[in-house]
């Protein structure tokens, strides 16, 4: 990856196969994070797993899956857990659309706390991703969000069923 690009960036500029830090692409502008700590991993895996349990067929739940929209500017987001339609595996590939998307999560930790808040919620909606959930450890709480009218997240667990079924008071043991 050329830093010294000029903006804006596209996903081409970016490093393949790279462990390391989240990069993500808004509007051609690089957004890096670090990973989180092991106890926000553990809690994306507790919620991956619980979320596997509960989907339907046709339904897969992925930890850190990249979301691609493309456009004039191109914009890549790496929720913590993503729910995908099983149609979005048949061309293989890397990037997931946002169209193929039921779910997004966000982890927070307080690097990340304004972009899942504000800056993610907005992009996620205009992507009219159906359900987007922010989980604060250290409040121990998960907000859960559906799209509505105008393309702006109410709280509030939906209308999807087993979506609304899943029980959190688990993720946050004793």
């Amino acid at each position: 990856m050329s830093i010294g690009s000029v903006l804006p960036l596209r996903v081409e500029d970016l490093p393949q196969d790279e462990n390391g830090p989240r990069m993500e692409l808004v509007d051609g502008s690089l957004h890096v994070t670090p990973l989180g700590d092991l106890r926000h991993q553990r809690l994306v895996g507790q919620l991956a797993y619980r979320l596997t349990d509960l989907a339907p067929v046709g339904w897969v739940v992925l930890p850190g899956a990249n979301l691609l929209r493309r456009a004039a500017t191109d914009r890549l987001l790496i929720p913590d857990v993503v729910v995908v339609a099983e149609e979005a595996f048949a061309d293989g590939g890397v990037y997931a659309d946002p169209s193929d998307v039921l779910l997004a999560v966000e982890v927070e930790s307080p690097s990340t706390r304004s972009a899942d808040r504000l800056l993610k919620r907005e992009l996620y909606a205009q992507w009219k991703v159906p359900h987007y959930w922010i989980v604060d450890p250290q409040a121990r709480t998960l907000t859960r969000l559906a799209l509505g009218p105008g393309r702006h997240y109410a709280e509030g667990a939906g209308d999807t069923e087993w979506l609304a079924s899943f029980d959190d008071s688990a993720l946050w043991g004793a």
